[in-house]
């Protein structure tokens, strides 16, 4: 069991290939370790043993005939449950969606169906991808491996937190303003917003109209590659490499260490540690200078505020009732908005995503902190209705920009919970993208860390 808890996605289909597992075992294995982890940590809405099961029954009947179709035959995974799956439920963490059961797959999940990978179930997540962590709700909210009275983060709360629990070697969550990256950077995984645009959100329950992405979440840089490849029709996992040699990275200290936004010390040490492995790995650094972090934030917000409410105003005038306190409050406060604000933030998107892509010009990657601290308490988060007016986000401006961002575990604070570096490329470069964060995993030493109170 232990074994199998950890065990990579990459690690776990080449022992499928070889015959010296099984999907069936694999899948069993994870969904018995779900279910006794669920009490504590809440990480599923949803598991689907029987669909899970025979899932797994037919990519060993198939891998045993033909050998694996795709890098991710047989392996488990989750899907946050704002990801349509025909047959099965798809709640959005919420009661206005309670007993909604989608007649078809998502695109994604069709995708993941078509390459043979097994789907374990529905994870949990901040009620329909904003309020949260609400326990107002039909389902507990997810906690945290390393610390269960800490949060995961959020929106892709339960796919980061079981991830990091092994409860799933990968899962697939949204990105809308950091919805991948701040739970990865909470709970010491990989996570990655693609390129605007890059993985298809038809059968996606939205936040926004223009700013989410689906995205992987992963233990390892080489198993996000390897779903992204699934879920987007890419071929980044093969081109992985620790040659960094020439690689120009830009620092974006005004994200983390400025004026503006100013991370705790823990995490600008570990970001700073992180950097200069990049040194050693023949990459040139130098200070980047990227548009106003306020700016960037304050469009992304309005332009969230503004679609969230638009998608739900019916149902708030309606009965408002239905949905938990956080998120009743968040969608509403979009009521204030104009069309002229929605339209201002919208030309301004356009100024300061070419304002960075102009950054690309010089250099190939750029790099700031995931998160500005380690994950803080239940307990001092939660009932906080608009927790994002504190300060600038360090994840929302490449949202608002469309370029692919990826954060991975660099550190940890003296209370042992993990800290992030957020690794930023050119859209559509992915691959360049991915295979600096695969380097620099390497010799950062976080890898094959695991939560103390995950260790069965």
């Amino acid at each position: 069991m232990t074994d199998l808890a950890r065990l990579s996605a990459a690690e776990g289909a080449r022992r499928l290939a070889a015959g010296s597992l099984t999907a069936e075992t694999w899948a069993e294995a994870l969904l018995e370790r779900s279910a006794a982890r669920q009490p504590e940590i809440a990480a599923w809405i949803t598991l689907d043993p029987a669909g899970a099961l025979q899932a797994a029954r037919a990519a060993d009947a198939a891998i045993r005939r033909d050998g694996p179709r795709a890098p991710l035959h047989g392996v488990p995974l989750g899907l946050k449950d704002c990801l349509d799956t025909a047959g099965l439920r798809t709640t959005g963490h919420s009661r206005r969606f309670l007993d909604q059961v989608p007649d078809s797959d998502a695109a994604l999940v069709s995708r993941l169906r078509e390459v043979g990978a097994v789907i374990l179930g529905k994870q949990a997540m901040y009620e329909l991808s904003y309020g949260g962590p609400s326990f107002d709700l039909p389902f507990p909210p997810a906690r945290n491996p390393w610390n269960p009275e800490r949060i995961p983060g959020g929106s892709s709360s339960g796919s980061a937190a079981a991830v990091a629990d092994g409860q799933a070697p990968v899962s697939v969550g949204t990105d809308a303003g950091g919805s991948i990256r701040q739970p990865a950077a909470y709970c010491g995984v990989v996570g990655l917003k693609p390129t605007l645009g890059l993985v298809p959100r038809s059968g996606v329950l939205p936040l926004t109209f223009t700013l989410g992405e689906p995205g992987p979440l992963a233990r390892t840089v080489e198993d996000c590659a390897l779903l992204l490849d699934a879920i987007a029709g890419t071929a980044t996992a093969p081109q992985l490499s620790e040659n960094l040699a020439g690689l120009r990275v830009g620092v974006l200290r005004t994200f983390f260490a400025g004026p503006a936004v100013r991370a705790s010390e823990a995490v600008v040490d570990a970001v700073e540690g992180a950097l200069s492995l990049f040194a050693t790995l023949g990459a040139r650094l130098e200070d980047a200078v990227p548009p106003d972090p306020h700016l960037l934030d304050a469009c992304g917000r309005v332009i969230l505020l503004s679609e969230a409410f638009a998608n739900h105003e019916a149902q708030l005038r309606n009965d408002p009732a239905v949905y938990g306190r956080l998120a009743r409050h968040r969608f509403a406060l979009g009521a204030f908005l104009s069309a002229a604000d929605l339209l201002q933030a919208q030309r301004q998107r356009q100024r300061l995503a070419a304002a960075m892509d102009a950054l690309f010009d010089r250099y190939d990657v750029l790099a700031c902190a995931g998160e500005v601290s380690g994950a803080p308490f239940f307990a001092d988060t939660v009932g906080d209705s608009f927790p994002f007016t504190q300060q600038p986000s360090l994840r929302i401006p490449f949202n608002v920009t469309g370029h692919p961002a990826l954060v991975l575990p660099c550190g940890f604070d003296a209370a042992g919970m993990p800290l992030s570096l957020q690794l930023v490329g050119r859209r559509g470069g992915e691959v360049r993208l991915l295979a600096a964060a695969h380097a620099l995993e390497a010799r950062l030493g976080c890898r094959d860390a695991q939560p103390p109170a995950s260790v069965p």
